[in-house]
């Protein structure tokens, strides 16, 4: 698989708890030159949201491992204790025998030790602030949330033309989708009825959120959102005349 067609150019890993320790999912996403996408994602029933940022990373550089990687490859995912635990804390812990530097055991030392020895030359691990709008990170986080509600969002699809079938049919999903936002936003902007910041989120969806944050006059499809009385929104539809 290590070909110029299948060069991956971006990676993103989330994970998710349900309780801490509790349920919980894991989530990973593989960016290729050709604009395919590979997404895996799995579940424990009982762990912790430190495993599962741990588990994601972990699944995600095994698959990257079958690939040829951009120059200066990225890895991105919102979990600091990942980030800093690969870069820096395992140097000490390696050094100290596996131990902390106060002499104990570094929690979750089965993980630590699969993830250093999966790493790839050249590969560095990025930082993204999570739900703050980034459409990689909100992916794995969607996969990671919804496998740790018993809900298996993904099969290892890599999505290209191998995956048609997979890929109509998710439109035809996202399309009813956005048809029931708007029959919702036809009778909002009807009876003139306010909402406020959560509840628009809510209705447009995740890719709403810098505008709806900010607070100001925005436009989303055939729609203008309106901020009024300082906390609320209304809804007008835009005129094409």
């Amino acid at each position: 698989m290590n070909s110029e067609k299948n060069i991956a150019i971006a990676a993103a890993t989330d994970g998710a708890c349900s309780g801490n320790p509790g349920p919980g999912g894991w989530g990973g996403l593989i960016i290729f030159n050709d604009n395919s996408e590979l997404e895996i994602g799995g579940a424990e029933k009982s762990t912790t949201n430190n495993r599962m940022e741990l588990t994601a990373a972990i699944k995600t550089l095994e698959k990257l491992r079958n690939f040829q990687l951009k120059e200066n490859f990225k890895l991105r995912t919102d979990s600091k204790y990942v980030i800093e635990g690969y870069t820096k804390w395992i140097i000490n812990w390696k050094r100290n025998g596996w131990k902390t530097s106060s002499g104990k055991s570094v929690q979750n030392l089965d993980l630590w030790q699969q993830i250093d020895g999966l790493r790839i030359k050249g590969l560095e691990m990025e930082f993204v602030k999570g739900h703050s709008g980034d459409k990689q990170n909100e992916r794995v986080d969607l996969i990671a949330t919804s496998y740790s509600k018993g809900i298996p969002l993904v099969s290892e699809v890599k999505k290209s033309s191998l995956a048609k079938d997979f890929l109509q049919e998710q439109k035809k999903i996202e399309i009813q989708k956005l048809l029931s936002k708007n029959e919702l936003l036809e009778k909002f902007a009807e009876k003139k009825y306010f909402l406020n910041s959560s509840e628009l989120k809510e209705l447009l969806g995740e890719e709403s959120y810098i505008d709806v944050k900010k607070y100001e006059l925005f436009e989303w499809r055939n729609w203008r959102l309106i901020p009024k009385n300082e906390k609320y929104w209304i809804i007008e539809k835009k005129n094409y005349t």
